[in-house]
């Protein structure tokens, strides 16, 4: 061996000795260091046990019941199921939009201190209707225009409801100033029909704002008005020819709700006899329609329910007069044309009187309503010859027939010259 390589052979098992006693020297304070660590942690232990022994639960009970005392009492619990569900049942005893809006606006006012309905015309909400007001009357002077900056406008570009503080907008305070009062809160909730701006409730009230569960029940009768409305629209009109009964009101009154009517729709459609031949339409009612709207009036609702009572007795003998010579029968889908005519002819008449009631009022009055609503009723009739077929517009008069029924009050003198 030379002496090179047994330099090189002492020098590795020196170098090993040392790292092995470095490792066990290592491993020696590993080991203490665990033990420290282990130690440590049951002190530790030991500790928190005897903080958990010291803990006063009494002390503790006794400071939540001070910070529960000392929260200000909780405030008026929303309307309950009860309540929203009497004022929908109301709502529905609404037979045509007059009485629907007229229900929904007394029942708003059990949830807000005043409630207003504002009829939208044109560019304008016009007001219609209020309760909770000390001047009701001061509702129908108040025009509002929709470009204006006013809940009304926001309301109407939405399609939401706005709930709020009056003096984050001056400009609805100033705008229904005329009003009186020192409201508050305010809430404006949209009414849709046929996916069109209609109206706009106005709700206030004293406190800084309407509280949530009212608004919430508000929105939600504004909603069912809207489908009720929709529904009445749908209902079938009753036979050319069916006795007239007064619509009653009280403890004695037929259901006329929107779920009543149509029950008894269907029940007219599944006992009605066979057809018969149709016979001249009778001279309108010299009545006052005045509950004639958009949708219905009251008079065919009772038309509908003395058909229907009719179909289950007997008909009189008839009293022995020489027989009118009868009409040519109408097939099926004839008559649905015809009723469909009538059925828009009377809405849109009915709408030209909603937004014209002290109009129609003078010119009743004055006879001479076509010359004070011209420009409504000719657009109106522009509306009519756009959705009525030819053949059923050239031989009938059915928009005509319902400015005299629905305007005129019956009488055809009252139109004045046209």
């Amino acid at each position: 061996m030379t002496l090179q390589e047994d330099l090189k052979g002492k020098a590795v098992a020196i170098v090993s000795q040392q790292m092995a006693n470095w490792v066990v020297e290592i491993q020696r304070q590993i080991s203490e260091h665990q033990a420290n660590l282990v130690r440590s942690l049951d002190e530790l232990n030991e500790s928190v046990a005897r903080y958990d022994e010291k803990i006063d639960e009494a002390q503790i009970e006794m400071s939540m019941a001070e910070v529960a005392e000392a929260q200000p009492p909780a405030g008026p619990a929303g309307p309950a199921m009860a309540q929203v569900r009497a004022s929908v049942g109301e709502i529905e005893k609404g037979a045509n939009l007059s009485e629907v809006l007229t229900h929904l606006v007394n029942e708003v006012a059990r949830y807000v201190d005043r409630a207003a309905m504002f009829i939208v015309k044109g560019p304008n909400a016009i007001g219609w209707y209020g309760k909770g007001f000390d001047n009701p009357e001061s509702v129908k002077q108040v025009s509002i225009p929709l470009n204006a900056d006013t809940v009304f406008r926001i309301v109407g570009n939405s399609r939401h409801a706005l709930r709020g503080h009056v003096s984050h907008s001056p400009g609805t305070a100033q705008a229904l100033a005329r009003l009186g009062g020192a409201p508050q809160g305010v809430l404006a909730v949209p009414l849709i029909l046929r996916d069109k701006l209609a109206a706009v409730l106005y709700c206030d009230t004293m406190q800084e704002e309407v509280p949530e569960a009212e608004s919430a029940a508000v929105e939600m009768l504004v909603l069912f008005a809207a489908k009720s409305i929709d529904l009445l629209s749908l209902l079938p009109k009753a036979a050319p020819g069916a006795p007239a009964a007064a619509r009653t009101t009280g403890a004695g009154a037929a259901p006329a709700g929107v779920a009543a009517m149509r029950a008894e729709a269907q029940a007219a459609a599944a006992t009605a006899p066979a057809p018969r031949p149709a016979a001249p339409p009778p001279p309108p009612p010299p009545a006052d329609e005045g509950s004639s709207t958009v949708m219905f009036n009251a008079s065919q609702f009772a038309q509908m329910r003395q058909q229907i009572a009719g179909a289950s007795t007997p008909p009189k003998a008839p009293a022995m007069t020489p027989a009118p010579p009868a009409a040519p029968a109408m097939s099926p889908e004839e008559q649905k044309a015809h009723d469909d005519a009538k059925r828009f002819a009377r809405l849109v008449v009915s709408e030209i009187k909603l937004y014209n009631e002290a109009k129609v009022a003078e010119g009743r009055k004055n006879r001479d309503i076509y010359e004070r609503l011209k420009e409504d009723i000719e657009r109106g009739r522009a509306m009519y010859a756009e959705r009525v077929p030819a053949p059923i517009r050239d031989n009938t008069n059915y928009f005509v027939d319902e400015l005299v029924r629905i305007l005129a009050g019956g009488d055809a003198g009252a139109l004045g010259p046209m």
